[in-house]
């Protein structure tokens, strides 16, 4: 079997070590994982985040940490922060007896994992369960209002991981009744719809949108009340100005015409007609005869 590397799908390389070819035949698939996303993120993870991301405990985390510092290729200062030391309880954390424990004597977390499993049409993994246990424990959600936040994570095609940080939002913003939850399921639907809507729009399809261009969008739409056929045209106009795209840019045209009050395209063509008009009768008004201005000035074009 033969191979080759696509460039099309390298945008970004993250730089290892070269020494860590001396441990491939040693290393575990956990410790290159591990190793892999402390060094492709630009803020390095904590344990606990590391364990999150890659569906790991604690523990395996821990022991990836201890043999690439074996290996030198990282240090470890366990007396200023040693590696299982949080702010708060995470859902790694949890043990896997406790998980046997919770779904055995609490018929509302054996509920919880067993209609989350329809949900996903799979079994849980793992890590999915201690998490699970630590949303229904720590932020002490009802399972209705749980559920509801995966059935929305999976029709958005979002990570099973990107339950815990709504599930979060929510906790701390008080919503934990099930109409309060169905607003924000609303709300939050609303959101992705319209972010999915300018993602085709613009042509964006190999990336993410940032935080700001979120905010942005969210402005448009909420603040400035436009609708996604007025955000074309600002794109549109955009392309044709500077010749790629620019999110401030389209912003500073939104924000200008819900200056002069155009709210559609009907709208915008009036007031660039209006525009028009000025500046025609404007320049009218500049120009001079030439014949007329030799004569007042005592000169004359000869013959």
């Amino acid at each position: 079997m033969e191979y080759e590397i696509n460039p099309k799908k390298i945008s970004k390389l993250t730089a290892l070590p070269s020494e860590i070819n001396k441990y491939i035949n040693e290393v575990s698939g956990e410790s290159l994982k591990v190793l892999l996303t402390i060094f492709s993120e630009e803020n390095h993870p904590n344990p606990c985040e590391i364990a999150t991301k890659l569906d790991l405990t604690i523990s395996q985390v821990e022991d990836a940490f201890r043999f690439w510092k074996s290996k030198e290729i990282i240090n470890i200062s366990e007396k200023k922060q040693p590696l299982s030391s949080i702010k708060k309880p995470s859902a790694a954390q949890i043990s896997s007896e406790e998980l046997k424990t919770a779904r055995k004597e609490n018929k509302y977390v054996n509920m919880l994992f067993k209609q989350s499993e329809q949900l996903y049409s799979r079994p849980l993994k793992p890590m999915e369960r201690r998490t699970l246990l630590y949303i229904y424990e720590f932020y002490n959600l009802p399972i209705d209002v749980i559920l509801m936040v995966i059935d929305f994570c999976i029709r958005y095609n979002k990570p099973p991981r990107q339950v815990l940080s709504i599930c979060e939002k929510m906790s701390d913003n008080n919503i934990t009744t099930h109409e309060q939850a169905e607003k924000e399921i609303q709300l939050l639907t609303e959101r992705y719809t319209i972010e999915s809507q300018v993602r085709h729009c613009f042509g964006i399809y190999d990336r993410k949108l940032s935080v700001n261009e979120k905010n942005l969008i969210n402005k448009w739409f909420s603040e400035y009340n436009f609708k996604i056929n007025m955000i074309r045209l600002a794109f549109n106009k955009c392309i044709d100005s500077i010749g790629k795209l620019s999110f401030q840019y389209i912003n500073k045209i939104l924000f200008n015409w819900k200056k002069e009050n155009i709210k559609t395209p009907e709208d915008l063509e009036k007031f660039e007609n209006a525009k028009n008009k000025i500046s025609k009768t404007e320049s009218k008004n500049t120009s001079y005869n030439l014949d007329e201005l030799l004569t007042k000035s005592g000169l004359f074009i000869p013959e």
